[in-house]
This record gives structure tokens, C-alpha cells and sequence, in this order.
């Protein structure tokens, strides 16, 4: 309510000095001035229908106890109740002091695998789901760390910009599926450049990026770029998942298994995990590498390393803390209705004249 800030800054120097937590509260006040519109209406109609019954002494002496002045009075209280009652809905607060909030934390990119090989089923239900449950388990070890996502395939695409509302990553996350990106294949390497992208420039805080991948079908490149990544102070992480025996692929087909995937020649296609590769990638970027597996995601050691990473702060909000003054209000309000109630429309004998 424009008006109502208006009054406040004409009332107060400071507009955080006080204010109505409730402001939509105070247009209940429009009922209490049609109340009064109709009672003045109500008055004037019932005037002309008693002076065409009779004259102004024929009602005294017919109704000697009728008292005019005290409708109105009992009106004028009930109205004033009602009013202060309306208030103290609205809840009047003063602020009493202000607090500096700030924000600390590291910038994070996930990259998370999502070829059709993260589908193998040598860990249960499969890689994906398992990766899901790897991120789940890092995002609620994060504090006020900031978090992003990217996917990669053949290609990589930002998912998910950095963010610290970590509910709503986790339910973004828990819908990414390995129809996403049509490009086959783990390009880590695309993945890393991409990440680095996604870090805001003017950003001062600390970065970490964690691969979540099987590392299979990975070329070379991406040991160099986090060896590069290290240099600037930004740390690789790797989680690898899946079996280095091997397991086959699901062939998925509008939502339903049509066997397992074969090659160009017929042959039963074999996905292993890439151990070695990411564990070059975790050594030239600073990280560690994690093997996930059926009994324990081995998250814990990685998380002690992520957390050592110095959080710097990012954001700072200053907040007025307010106190509530609706008590006034409401005590006012019932001390008037009350008062109304022991008034009595007729006249005691201590008030014959009135």
C-alpha cells in the first residue's frame, strides 16, 4: 500500500523504523466507514418514520427512558473496537535494530555423465541413479556453498546456473535423464571447459568442479585442462562409478528394455569403469578421485577435502529486526467493546436528564 508508506515517511524519518507486517490488513477499515454510512442512513430513516407517528414531546412522554444520545455513544464505541481490532490485525511494528547478514561459501560445478552408459546396471538400479544419490549426498553437506550443473554426453550443456537454493537443484537433478543429449560419448574435456565458463568472472569466491562419470571412451585432453584449472586455483574432483569387469547396456526403447546395446557389428557392447583416467584427471586438478560402489558412494574422504577448501564470503544483506506493538491495539479495541456493552440504550435513574 503506496499511501500507507507515504503516512509511515511523513510519521517516521526512517521508512524501517516502523511498519505494518500485515498492510493488506488495514483495508478492513472501508467496512467499519460503511458501517458508519449506514448507521447515519439508518438514523436520519428512522427519525422521519417516528416524527410522522409522532411529535418530538408525544415520544417523550410515550418512551421516557429512550435515550437518543446514547445509540449513538454505543455506536461511536463499538465502531473505535472495531477499528483498533482492525489494527492490531495489521500488526504494527517498529524496528529496533539492524543486522548485517552475510553469505560465505565456494562455487561449485557438478558434471554429470549422462551417456547411455551411465545406464549399466553393475550398480544398482544403474550409474545414474547412483550418481543422483552421490550428488544428493554431497548438495546436504553444503552449507551456504553455491551450485551449479552441467550435463555431457558427446557434448555438454549448462543444466542448472550456479545457485544456493539447493532444494530446488536436488528436484532439477532427480529429472535429468540420458535422453537429454543425442551426442554419444564422455567428452570430460568439454565438460571441464564448460564449467569454467559457468563460474561468474567477478565471482570472488573459491571453485571446485566434480566429474561424475564412468570415464569411458575419455581422450587425453582432459588431464591437461585441469592441470590448467588447477593453475588457477580451481579444484578437480572425480567420482567414478560403475565395475572395471564391465556390464552391458540397456536398450531403451519408448520407456521399455528391447534387450541389451550391440555394436555396428552385432556385438554385445561392454561399458568399464575408466579408473585410471580419472584418477589422472583428480591428480592434474588438485582433487581426489572416489570409486562409488553398491555398499558406500566413498563420498566422505572427498567431502573432508571440499570442505577444507577456504569459503569466501559472496553476498551481505542488511535486515532490521522489528518488535510487535499490536498489543496496544487490541487491548483498546476490546477495552471500547467492552465499555459498549454495559451502556444501556435506556435511562438508569441516575441519567433521567440525558
Amino acid at each position: 500500500m503506496k499511501w500507507m508508506e507515504n503516512i509511515s515517511s511523513i510519521l517516521f524519518s526512517d521508512r524501517d523504523f516502523a511498519r505494518w507486517q500485515y498492510p493488506w490488513t488495514i483495508w478492513l477499515l472501508v467496512f467499519v466507514f460503511a458501517f458508519i454510512v449506514l448507521f447515519v442512513v439508518n438514523r436520519v430513516v428512522q427519525k422521519r418514520i417516528l416524527f410522522k407517528i409522532a411529535t418530538n414531546s408525544a415520544l417523550k412522554s410515550l418512551i421516557p427512558d429512550l435515550s437518543k444520545n446514547r445509540a449513538v455513544l454505543k455506536f461511536f464505541l463499538w465502531t473505535l473496537g472495531l477499528t483498533f481490532i482492525i489494527l492490531s490485525a495489521g500488526n504494527l511494528q517498529f524496528g529496533d535494530k539492524k543486522e548485517k547478514v552475510t553469505r560465505a561459501g565456494i562455487d561449485m560445478i557438478l558434471c554429470l555423465d549422462v551417456s547411455k552408459s551411465m545406464l549399466a546396471e553393475d550398480l544398482k538400479p544403474n550409474r545414474l541413479a547412483r550418481a543422483k544419490l552421490s550428488i544428493s549426498k554431497i548438495i546436504s553437506h553444503l552449507g551456504s556453498d553455491r551450485i551449479g550443473v552441467v550435463v555431457f554426453a558427446g557434448d555438454a550443456y549448462l543444466q542448472l546456473p550456479l545457485t544456493n537454493d539447493h532444494s530446488a537443484a536436488e528436484l532439477f537433478i532427480e529429472n535429468i535423464t540420458t535422453d537429454i543429449i543425442p551426442v554419444q560419448g564422455t567428452n570430460i574435456a568439454s565438460a571441464l571447459e564448460l564449467a569454467k565458463k559457468s563460474f561468474p568472472e567477478s565471482s570472488p569466491t573459491n571453485k571446485a568442479i566434480v566429474v561424475i562419470t564412468d570415464g569411458e571412451e575419455h581422450d587425453g585432453k582432459a588431464v591437461e585442462i585441469a592441470r590448467n584449472l588447477n593453475e588457477e586455483e580451481i579444484k578437480v574432483f572425480t567420482i567414478g562409478l560403475g565395475s572395471q569387469k564391465g556390464a552391458t547396456i540397456p536398450h531403451i526403447v519408448n520407456e521399455r528394455r528391447r534387450g541389451v546395446k550391440k555394436d555396428k557389428n552385432g556385438s554385445t557392447v561392454i561399458t568399464r569403469l575408466n579408473k585410471q583416467a580419472l584418477v589422472a584427471i583428480a591428480k592434474a586438478g588438485g582433487g581426489t578421485f572416489v570409486r562409488g560402489s553398491n555398499q558406500s558412494l566413498g563420498l566422505n574422504s572427498m567431502l573432508a577435502n571440499i570442505s577444507e577448501i577456504e569459503k569466501t564470503e559472496y553476498d551481505s544483506k542488511e535486515y532490521t529486526s522489528y518488535t510487535s506493538r499490536y498489543q496496544l491495539f487490541l487491548a483498546l479495541g476490546l477495552g471500547f467493546i467492552l465499555l459498549e456493552l454495559f451502556i444501556f440504550k435506556r435511562k438508569g435513574k441516575w441519567f433521567k436528564g440525558k
